[in-house]
């Protein structure tokens, strides 16, 4: 995976979409980091909604970037291409 690309943490509490930003051997860093809702049916009336504003744990209600340790983390993928596009919408970040 390459710095910029959109990608999935999965973790125990759940899912993860930001923007890859730095990894080294114990963190991973994603800009814009959201989680993703319990919603099943995803589609164009539901993008905007279908991710949270963030990470709650935060108490920031957008944060630009956070780390997270890997030991944490259960697995790290490249996010599909039309999920990536609604976490686009939401988090307000248009390159995909």
């Amino acid at each position: 995976m390459d710095i910029g690309t959109v990608v999935t943490l999965v973790t125990a509490h759940g899912e993860i979409v930001g923007r890859l930003e730095a990894y080294d051997d114990h963190y991973i860093t994603l800009s814009r980091p959201r989680t993703s809702s319990e919603l099943e049916v995803i589609d164009d009336s539901v993008a905007q909604n279908f991710f949270a504003s963030g990470i709650s744990v935060t108490g920031e209600k957008c944060p630009e970037s956070l780390s997270f340790s890997l030991s944490m983390v259960l697995a790290i993928t490249v996010t599909e291409k039309s999920f990536a596009e609604q976490w686009a919408a939401a988090a307000h970040d248009w390159i995909i």
